[in-house]
């Protein structure tokens, strides 16, 4: 619900008229950890493939609070969104290396390699998707419901087979992302440890111990219903 990332779009395909080395040497950029790629309102000159690392989307309410609308890992494309301007700003959660790709060029790119169009369209789809769920998870589910949808799609994505996964944003990065208070998801992050549903290895690992329990509650049940799952089996 909240992972964007997919196969890394290849743009180094250098066929007439293609990606030369000249540009694919400008293109990467690295950005460190908390420092911004672009800011809501700036001119959308580039759209950017994610390399490697971590992002967060986010808008800034009326009230001056910050509303996270995505988090975005390899293979992410940031700046489609929009129309001359970034509609959201763009902060490196952990150090990133992306791709930049001038927005002038993708008609020429995608018209002399249409499977790359067919790369970009299909990423777009999967991108829509995760935000039209997120609409869901955030207007409809408790916060437990939200926390436990959270932690499995990081889960799903860093550990499919079990094991430890990485939990890379700051807590409040969390709250801004399920509309939660901090101190909410500080308080139910640790009642889900105290349940042993999760373990927090580290401040930013987690190991899933009860996947039974959070997919009852990430599909509609309620805390003491999870807990008699685990109880029962």
């Amino acid at each position: 619900m909240c992972i964007n990332g997919g196969n890394i779009i290849d743009f180094d395909r250098s066929g007439e008229g293609g990606w030369t080395v000249a540009d694919k040497a400008r293109s990467f950029r690295q950005v460190p950890a908390h420092q911004h790629l672009f800011f809501e309102g700036d001119e959308r000159t580039h759209i950017f493939v994610v390399e490697s690392g971590w992002v967060k989307l986010y808008r800034t309410l009326i009230d001056g609070q910050r509303q996270v609308v995505g988090f975005c890992n390899g293979g992410s494309i940031l700046g489609l969104e929009g129309g001359e301007d970034h509609v959201n700003a763009c902060e490196a959660v952990t150090a990133v290396k992306v791709r930049a790709i001038p927005v002038g060029r993708l008609p020429e790119l995608c018209t002399r390699d249409p499977e790359l169009a067919g790369q970009l369209l299909r990423q777009m789809g999967r991108q829509l998707g995760t935000a039209q769920s997120q609409l869901t998870t955030v207007g409809a589910q408790s916060a437990d419901q939200k926390l436990a949808t959270f932690l499995l799609a990081f889960a799903n994505y860093g550990a499919p087979q079990g094991g430890e996964f990485d939990l890379p944003m700051r807590r409040s990065d969390i709250g801004e992302f399920l509309g939660l208070r901090l101190e909410t998801v500080s308080r139910k992050l640790s009642d889900f440890q105290r349940r042993k549903w999760v373990r927090m290895v580290s401040l930013y690992r987690c190991r899933v111990l009860d996947r039974d329990a959070l997919e009852n509650l990430a599909a509609g049940g309620e805390a003491e219903d999870a807990s008699f799952v685990r109880a029962a089996s």
